[in-house]
């Protein structure tokens, strides 16, 4: 009976997985703001675009390794499709020169933010190839990073959960 139970509780899941749409399936150009929401849900946050349109970003912390932007034009049509928390991007911030609006802007809203010895700390939880693993960036009073610090996530060596 309990191996019957199991089958059914995993064909559950399945179920409720496929019926899912994942961030990666979206195409630009095709799909409208509307469906959009209907398949991923309310995006985490809406950023205005000064050229028009917006940018909606659906983050899949804390403890997702994804974040994903959504261009959205004028006539409310997915325009862009941009998952965040890449590596190209991650070791794009420069210490010394990229402001906090700008790390903003890159990664999208950090997993946590704390403020430890006159530094204002951001973290971001994301796959480093092969393993997962903590980005960290790391500012001084004047908004200005300070350094960046990759931490290899030591609870997640059997965890393969990437996002949605």
């Amino acid at each position: 009976m309990q191996v019957i139970s199991r089958l059914i509780a995993t064909g559950l899941v399945i179920g409720t997985l496929a019926g899912c749409a994942l961030p990666s399936s979206i195409k630009p150009g095709t799909t409208s703001a509307d469906q959009l929401q209907q398949q991923l849900g309310k995006p985490t946050e809406i950023h205005p675009d000064p050229q028009g349109g917006e940018s909606w970003d659906y983050v899949y912390g804390p403890e997702g390794v994804q974040t994903w932007r959504f261009g959205i034009d004028r006539a409310r049509m997915v325009g862009s499709a941009t998952q965040l928390l890449t590596q190209e991007r991650l070791f794009s911030v420069r210490p010394g020169q990229t402001t906090t609006a700008q790390v903003r802007a890159l990664l999208g809203k950090p997993r946590d933010i704390v403020v430890l010895r006159g530094e204002t700390v951001w973290e971001w939880r994301v796959a480093l190839a092969p393993e997962y693993g903590v980005f960290i960036v790391r500012f001084g009073p004047d908004g200005i990073a300070t350094g960046i610090n990759v931490l290899r996530d030591l609870t997640s060596s059997d965890d393969k959960d990437s996002g949605p």
